[in-house]
């Protein structure tokens, strides 16, 4: 429970949490953590904004267009800040206030369209679906890649089950 000390009152207020243990081992989790926040990283520079609308001959309105979508990605990479920075998160632990839901969900779709273009692009996307069968002879980028694709999977899955 939080106190609002705005405007001279003082009223307590609860924040909507959602909390869930994941399934992974929590060594698992420790060992790819440093290389989320690299993945994470370089999101940010992989990060694209297609021209949705390429007939569009207002500049001014492409331009604006274009700003809010980086507004949007913005918020949704801090939520996704927020999780990676979370304390509780090594130890297999994710809390995320409600309101912050909807951006952490796309932020985990970006992370791990970012792990799926670079740590996992020489992987075929059956060979992704059966489970990486071969993972004991893949690289170790390779093996990062897939564990930390199926955390951030995981993580998106549990969420989605909490709000519906």
């Amino acid at each position: 429970m939080r106190t609002n000390y705005n405007a001279g009152a003082c009223k307590q207020f609860w924040k909507k949490m959602i909390e869930f243990s994941l399934q992974v081992e929590c060594h698992i989790i420790q060992a790819i953590l440093p290389e989320m926040g690299k993945l994470f990283a370089l999101s940010a520079k992989v990060e694209e904004f297609p021209d949705l609308f390429p007939d569009l001959d207002d500049p001014e309105l492409k331009e604006s267009w274009n700003d809010g979508l980086k507004e949007e990605a913005k918020g949704d990479r801090n939520a996704l800040a927020r999780l990676l920075k979370s304390p509780r998160l090594p130890y297999g632990r994710v809390e995320v206030e409600e309101d912050d839901v909807d951006d952490l969900l796309r932020g985990l779709t970006e992370i791990r369209f970012t792990i799926r273009k670079t740590s996992l692009k020489s992987v075929t996307d059956e060979e992704l679906e059966s489970g990486m069968p071969s993972l004991t002879s893949s690289k170790p980028e390779v093996r990062i890649g897939y564990f930390s694709y199926l955390l951030m999977a995981e993580i998106q899955e549990r969420l989605i089950e909490e709000i519906v």
